[in-house]
């Protein structure tokens, strides 16, 4: 499938330190920045910005039936790749971790509460 450039997609692909999904219907919202910022108002009615450093991360649901060894996931630190199946755009942090409570709704197949925070992020 050719990429379309106004296309987004919720089929990924996602692995950590060699642990890999099949192809799954994913929910992904990226905080790729390193930095936060926040507006403060000066005496004089002025703005004044407020620049604090953060970790890239992003908020992520997948719907899979995939057998997954939480304990062993949990307690890594490694390499992250999201890979968008349909627009062919790939999303890699390197040095990063799971962190939150995976969560796994076996109606749905849907695993909820999961970010991936830390290290660095860079997309191709």
């Amino acid at each position: 499938m050719t990429a379309v450039p106004s296309q987004f997609g919720g089929r990924v692909t996602f692995t950590f330190n060699g642990w890999s999904t099949p192809i799954a219907d994913a929910d992904v919202m990226l905080d790729p920045s390193i930095y936060q910022s926040e507006v403060k108002t000066n005496q004089d009615g002025s703005p004044a910005y407020l620049l604090k450093p953060k970790q890239p991360g992003a908020e992520f649901k997948l719907r899979i039936s995939a057998n997954i060894n939480w304990q062993r996931l949990m307690l890594q630190i490694g390499n992250c790749t999201i890979r968008e199946v349909d627009n062919n755009v790939t999303h890699l942090f390197t040095n990063t971790r799971l962190t939150g409570t995976p969560k796994h709704n076996l109606s749905t197949g849907e695993i909820d509460g999961l970010k991936i925070e830390g290290g660095t992020y860079s997309t191709q």
